[in-house]
């Protein structure tokens, strides 16, 4: 009986724990300031997000450089550069990857999205991305195998993945005062703002 008590009580605390985790979220609203940071990038660069002040800006999280899927994702903003550049869009974009790995993956390419390496993960913290094991497997019945398929066609070389396995990414729009006018969290694996948001938000 004692023995069925502890389990029930250790039970207990555990769902009033996990209930204190949800109720404490510090997802980021629409209309608030965008939390400020600064960060070396992928070039040994310090990266002040204050410092965009003026432009609008595509802050997108991702999980890691040998992620078939962020791969995808990376490559279809890439093909977009020239209009974003045009708009004047400043195009950061968040990985858990080593910089030894980023700068692996980023050999003979020069892109136009400001990439940052951040193993420590304090900006997933930050901007309270989230991790799930369960929207890993609801990625798979829209379309994260293909994805991951056609992600996997664009590497140059094979990349190991480092981070964590369960990190699901998302998407904030900032406009030109800082302040964050769409915080997109993906539903899933390869969950992210379409790309047509992102050019109704720069019209």
């Amino acid at each position: 009986m004692n023995g069925l008590l502890l389990t029930a009580v250790i039970g207990l605390s555990l769902a009033i724990q996990s209930f204190t985790i949800k109720q404490t979220s510090m997802k980021i609203k629409e209309e608030q300031t965008a939390p400020d940071f600064s960060i070396q990038d992928a070039n040994d660069s310090t990266i002040y997000l204050a410092a965009y002040r003026g432009k609008k800006i595509l802050l997108t999280f991702h999980r890691n450089t040998g992620c078939p899927v962020c791969n995808l994702r990376f490559h279809e903003v890439e093909q977009q550069s020239s209009y974003f550049k045009a708009k004047n869009l400043v195009v950061i974009a968040i990985y858990e990857s080593s910089p030894e790995n980023m700068k692996k993956y980023l050999v003979d390419q020069t892109p136009y999205t400001i990439m940052i390496p951040n193993p420590e993960q304090n900006l997933y913290r930050l901007y309270d991305i989230d991790h799930s094991t369960g929207k890993i497997f609801k990625g798979i019945f829209h379309g994260a195998l293909k994805k991951a398929n056609e992600g996997k066609k664009l590497y140059q070389s094979k990349l190991k993945q480092d981070g964590n396995a369960n990190t699901i990414g998302a998407d904030f729009l900032i406009d030109e005062n800082g302040v964050v006018k769409r915080a997109y969290y993906g539903k899933f694996l390869g969950d992210h703002l379409p790309l047509e948001d992102i050019k109704t938000f720069l019209n």
